[in-house]
């Protein structure tokens, strides 16, 4: 394949990454800001909707900090620390690609694809169920007026299924799989099972405050969690391509040197 193949090859892959992406954000968009959750009715003295208003634990911004740019920290750390070394080393339009720059991109794009879904299929759960937060009661006592903008928010009726814990399961999920592929090198077998313990343990902690700020019932948390970490695996197993690190040396199989051995101690 020529240099000029490759690069139209390469020019192509992007393109329809960013197409692909760009879709998807534009369809999370248009679900969250032009559709309505659906008008589930409540029973005034429905207790699980009785809790408190409380401000995030976790922010939205903290949420989007952690389960966006710690995993691409890390793909980046780890796919130099992996393939800085290799030689296998590509061209597009006369610029060089290094094999850990296109292992990044590989791991990045992914990534990014699986948490595209996650968003979508989450925005598509709370404006179809419509299902009322646990402090759904407390803005609306007495002293404030029911026909107010913030008693008919949207916000109010997108309980199922929690948007943090989906987010938070995936990114640490696919993190905790990315770890236990990528961070092989010798030495690292204890400070790995660290590192993913550490990220899945965000992403239960996000999920736990969900319910402690009485922002979600029980249910919409585990439902989100367990969404979040199925497509983190699919997306992982089925959806991710890596470029391997090249061997520097053929393994002898069991069976050669066991007959060669053998057919030493004959000659002896």
């Amino acid at each position: 394949m020529t240099r000029n193949e490759v690069s139209i090859q390469i020019l192509r892959k992007v393109v329809v990454d960013f197409f692909l992406i760009f879709g998807l954000v534009a369809c999370m968009l248009t679900t969250r800001y032009l559709l309505q959750p659906f008008q589930r009715g409540f029973f005034c003295g429905d207790e699980s909707l009785m809790f408190p208003y409380k401000g995030d634990t976790v922010s939205v911004l903290v949420l989007r900090l952690f389960g966006l740019l710690l995993p691409a920290v890390t793909f980046l750390i780890c796919e130099w620390a992996l393939l800085r070394k290799e030689k296998d080393e590509e061209y597009c339009l006369r610029m060089r690609l290094p094999a850990w720059l296109r292992g990044f991109y590989c791991a990045l794009v992914s990534f990014c694809l699986g948490y595209c879904f996650v968003e979508l299929a989450t925005d598509i759960a709370k404006f179809t169920i419509g299902r009322p937060r646990p402090h759904f009661f407390d803005l609306c006592k007495p002293s404030v007026d029911c026909n107010s903008e913030s008693w008919r928010g949207r916000n109010m009726r997108m309980s199922f299924l929690s948007g943090h814990s989906s987010s938070a399961a995936y990114a640490m999920v696919f993190l905790a799989l990315y770890l236990q592929q990528r961070m092989s090198w010798s030495g690292t077998r204890v400070l790995r099972h660290v590192l993913q313990f550490g990220a899945l343990m965000l992403s239960w902690f996000t999920a736990l405050s969900r319910v402690s700020d009485y922002k979600h019932h029980w249910s919409d948390v585990l439902a989100g969690y367990a969404l979040g970490a199925s497509v983190a695996v699919i997306t992982w197993f089925w959806c991710t391509d890596l470029i391997q690190k090249q061997r520097k040396h053929s393994v002898v199989s069991q069976h050669e040197v066991h007959l060669e051995s053998h057919q030493m101690t004959l000659s002896a």
